[in-house]
């Protein structure tokens, strides 16, 4: 049985990432980045982000979603009800693994991990 090199990538993240403490009153959410070959923002948040974001809609428990694009970069922060855990950590890795970007899209890098909110957050929360 073979895995695609991403689901690897991401199980070597969750075990390194799993028994890290979160900072007292921190959200723990899953963080997405991806970083693509010389794109402008406006080209990272329509082909990569904008997919990313859809993608997501119907995984069970996730809330608020907040994304940010630059050149060369996409980067989202899920939430869920009460936290994330390695089961909404799986679940996103399981639609990421399927999700079809354009064809003049190149990953240079992806990366999926558990980790307090960073994006959007006050007193470790998710904002609305």
């Amino acid at each position: 049985m073979s895995f695609p090199i991403q689901s690897l990538f991401a199980a070597v993240l969750l075990a390194s990432t799993a028994s890290a403490p979160a900072a007292p009153g921190s959200a723990i959410v899953v963080a997405i980045r991806y970083d693509v070959d010389e794109q402008s923002a406006e080209r990272v948040e329509q082909a990569v982000l904008t997919p990313m974001m859809q993608s997501m809609r119907d995984v069970p428990r996730a809330g608020v979603m907040h994304g940010s694009a630059t050149h060369g970069l996409a980067a989202l922060e899920v939430a869920f009800e009460d936290g994330a855990g390695e089961d909404d950590l799986a679940a996103i890795i399981w639609r990421l693994d399927r999700l079809r970007l354009d064809a003049g899209i190149t990953i240079e890098a992806r990366s999926i991990e558990l980790r307090p909110c960073r994006l959007s957050c006050s007193d470790g929360n998710p904002s609305p």
